[in-house]
């Protein structure tokens, strides 16, 4: 753990690549490098290099800075690897705003390697939140001052959709748009986009996006949404996932989410190459042993319940840590 009172002051030595990391990035924005490329996640394919203007940056984390309200000398917690957009961008935010920063070297629990203290700002993956709400942590001992505790990186369960007395968000956002560009709060089932930020579809009912964060370039997305009212869209899950079984097309997302509900277990579905439905919809659970639970539900239709429960010792992950779906699938059907 490190305390930075600003990033503008001296760095202490590096006692980790991930404090080298920082203190790179860091470095390069205050000699005022115009252009930084990242890698996309790669939770839908093979990750891919983007460059992304300074400008951009800036932007972004001015959007974010206006949007809660930071201040200078507001501190904000990196426990996200900087070399990914979510990380950096919790860098560029402290650097517009000259806020103070906690450095936590990622881990699922970065709460557990501080004492309590007041973070205004902080970014995690939902499984990072999960591990924190299942410890004994005391929230308010480090976020009753919190401007705004951000999830993203995937689908935040509905089990951690609650009001916790100061304001949690999860996020909407990629690479491609500099980090999130819209938001939805506990008790919302839609994303409200941030001011500037233009919204549309197209004809495959998937999202479009406008914003100084892209260039005010349209950009498309692969996300099929409904569009509720003016900034204001509900997700539906990945075009690029679209199950076809028994001719009878199933977003995986809303199946999951279920699932999620009633284990604990990492979890995702997918279709397999089957004879009778073309593609067999399997739950996978990551399991060293068998898992047995009652996929029935009123909640689904009869064509949503899995026909099988698979379980795989251990998912393949993108360097990201988000499941690669692709990979592991593929692992299972070759050891057949």
């Amino acid at each position: 753990m490190r305390h930075l009172a600003s990033l503008f002051l001296d760095f202490p030595e590096a006692e980790s690549d991930f404090e080298q990391q920082v203190f790179v990035f860091c470095q390069a924005w205050r000699a005022g490098q115009p252009e930084f490329t990242f890698h996309t996640s790669g939770s839908t394919g093979e990750p891919k290099p983007i460059v992304i203007s300074r400008e951009r940056l800036y932007v972004s984390a001015k959007m974010t800075g206006d949007w809660l309200k930071l201040e200078k000398g507001d501190s904000a917690l990196l426990s996200l690897p900087p070399t990914y957009i979510a990380g950096a961008m919790v860098l560029v935010r402290a650097l517009v705003n000259d806020l103070a920063l906690i450095l936590v070297e990622p881990c699922q629990n970065p709460l557990s390697q501080i004492p309590p203290q007041d973070i205004h700002l902080a970014s995690f993956v939902p499984t990072q939140w999960a591990t924190i709400l299942d410890s004994d942590i005391q929230l308010l001992h480090y976020f009753e001052q919190s401007k705004g505790i951000l999830l993203g990186g995937a689908s935040v369960p509905e089990s951690l959709r609650i009001d916790y007395g100061f304001p949690v968000f999860e996020t909407y956002g990629m690479t491609e748009t500099v980090s999130h560009v819209a938001y939805r709060t506990w008790n919302q089932s839609y994303y409200q986009t941030l001011p500037g930020v233009q919204i549309g579809q197209n004809d495959e009912d998937c999202l479009l996006i406008c914003a100084p964060v892209t260039d005010n370039k349209w950009i498309e997305t692969r996300d099929k949404v409904e569009l509720v009212a003016a900034g204001q869209f509900v997700l539906n899950g990945r075009l690029d996932r679209v199950i076809n079984s028994g001719g009878i097309k199933l977003q995986p997302e809303k199946i999951e989410a279920f699932y999620r509900s009633i284990t604990s277990l990492p979890l995702f579905v997918a279709g397999i190459p089957d004879a009778f439905w073309g593609q067999k919809l399997v739950l996978f659970l990551e399991s060293s042993s068998p898992v047995s639970i009652n996929l029935e539900t009123e909640l689904l239709s009869s064509a949503e319940i899995p026909k099988e429960i698979i379980c795989h010792p251990a998912f393949i992950k993108t360097a990201s840590a988000k499941i690669d779906t692709a990979k592991t699938v593929a692992l299972y059907l070759n050891s057949l």
